[in-house]
């Protein structure tokens, strides 16, 4: 039981660093223009478990394209430091994500290469 209540004290004290309903760039599909998308929701990772136990801090960089109804598709690691310990609470978060429905030009579009920093670090 006291593990329980230290955990979640330590939780308590977490702080993943993602700026609420931000707004997000990417290419248009078809001639690679820059698009700005905006989030309808919230980007909301869960601190790793083996993080918290260990006090390890660290972030990853997400890409994923955003389909003409703004569901994110195919999202993969670019970049994690430390590797192997946040990347699966990052892709998991990132496929939640929703964004207004992106268009260029009056048009319904995809987009491309959209980037997402994501920050775990205690408060």
């Amino acid at each position: 039981m006291y593990f329980l209540n230290k955990l979640f004290l330590i939780a308590g004290l977490l702080l993943i660093s993602i700026p609420s309903f931000a707004a997000d760039f990417g290419y248009v599909e078809d001639n690679g223009s820059v698009i700005e998308l905006k989030r309808v929701n919230k980007l909301l990772p869960e601190y790793p478990r083996q993080a918290i136990r260990y006090g390890i801090e660290g972030s990853v960089k997400v890409q994923f394209n955003v389909d003409t109804f703004g569901a994110v598709l195919d999202p993969f690691v670019v970049e994690s430091n430390p590797p192997g310990l946040f990347e699966r609470a990052s892709i998991k978060a990132v496929r939640k994500l929703i964004y207004e429905p992106p268009k260029f030009e009056e048009k319904a579009v995809n987009v491309n290469n959209v980037q997402v920093d994501i920050v775990f670090k205690f408060e």
